[in-house]
């Protein structure tokens, strides 16, 4: 293994912690602080191992985040955005393209990408549990440690955050 690959593999581990405390926090606004914080870290981790899709996807994703920070009023993005950042993350998708996989991840990016969103941060978790399955399998394929162990741990974050936050406004 070369250095630049291990490196990429730290800052996996890196977005790993991170993604664990993004389904821990309680309001929108810092759900996409802490997601943005992750796809800056996922975007070099892909990039050094040599996985371009998961790069370019992750890229869109740190605009997508901060956009939907600013343009969000009372915690509501309109739809028109989170069309066109899965729009955008499909052209990425085909422009990154590396083998058949490659689709998995642009579905989970697009199904994550329309679903951030979302005002409620509980709908977001849900949604979570559709789109890290298919990026989960991406990672596998791609020998993304990091994104591996991310998306497993992000679904189990999710769920816990769905039964922490069951009945609380957010």
């Amino acid at each position: 293994m070369d250095i630049p690959f291990i490196i990429g593999q730290i800052l996996g581990g890196i977005a790993v912690v991170l993604g664990f405390i993004n389904y821990q926090v309680k309001s929108r606004e810092q759900v996409l602080i802490v997601h943005t914080a992750t796809a800056i870290c996922f975007t070099l981790h892909y990039f050094l191992i040599g996985a371009l899709a998961g790069a370019a996807m992750n890229f869109v994703g740190i605009i997508r985040n901060l956009v939907f920070y600013f343009v969000g009023k009372k915690g509501k993005v309109p739809k028109g955005w989170a069309i066109l950042f899965a729009i955008i993350l499909l052209a990425m998708g085909i422009i990154g393209w590396e083998a058949w996989y490659s689709i998995l991840a642009v579905l989970g990016l697009v199904i994550n990408s329309y679903s951030m969103s979302f005002s409620n941060p509980n709908n977001i978790r849900k949604s979570i549990l559709v789109s890290s399955p298919l990026v989960l399998a991406y990672d596998a394929f791609a020998f993304s440690i990091g994104g591996t162990i991310y998306e497993s741990i992000v679904i189990v974050s999710s769920i816990i955050g769905l039964i922490r936050f069951k009945n609380k406004k957010p």
